[in-house]
């Protein structure tokens, strides 16, 4: 029992069924590619891979595979099962849909706003803005984001690009957490003092 526990793959987990499952597939299938390339498992025969992807896939996953129907030129290899578990997921394209996801998103109390960028750019790659996608996530960010303080900067400067304004909002974000932080401990010493 302790020699297979040595032999199974680590660090990547059975793709998640809940949520999102287009999303959860998607990263899935990136965290998968890596592991081929850092296993060396990308040089071995398309048979393998295609049982390495079944097998890390998970229970639900090998289910939905059964369902596929495969060509005799498409058995054993990567790229159509790849395209098929794809096919599977994705689910169809409502432009409409996803771009009211993205517009009315909004940062959430308690949230990040690291989290609320990064998800943020995520909508954004299922609206096709195309070249207005940097600008249309940089406006969002400032009608969405809570603090007062991260808006005003980031409408001072009509002229600020998208990296700039994730820069601004981490650095705002960061400053009034270490200004919090040295609040706190000069309040806790000033009561230890009396």
């Amino acid at each position: 029992m302790e020699f297979m526990r040595d032999k199974m793959p680590k660090g990547i987990v059975a793709m998640r069924q809940d949520g999102n499952l287009y999303e959860n597939w998607l990263f899935f299938k990136q965290r998968f590619l890596n592991y081929l390339k850092a296993t060396d498992i990308i040089n071995k025969s398309e048979s393998v891979q295609c049982a390495q992807l079944l097998h890390l896939i998970g229970e639900e996953g090998f289910r939905i595979f059964n369902t596929f129907k495969f060509t005799k030129a498409e058995e054993d290899k990567l790229q159509p099962l790849l395209e098929k578990f794809e096919k599977h997921f994705k689910p169809r394209s409502n432009v409409s849909n996803e771009r009211y996801k993205f517009f009315t998103r909004k940062q959430l109390p308690g949230e990040d706003v690291s989290q609320f960028i990064t998800d943020l750019q995520n909508k954004a790659k299922q609206c096709q803005f195309g070249t207005l996608e940097d600008s249309l996530i940089k406006m969002n960010i400032t009608c969405g984001v809570r603090d007062e303080k991260i808006r005003q900067r980031l409408l001072e400067d009509d002229e600020i690009e998208l990296d700039e304004a994730i820069k601004i909002c981490h650095a705002v974000e960061t400053s009034q957490k270490q200004s919090q932080m040295m609040t706190s401990r000069t309040m806790r010493s000033s009561w230890t003092k009396q």
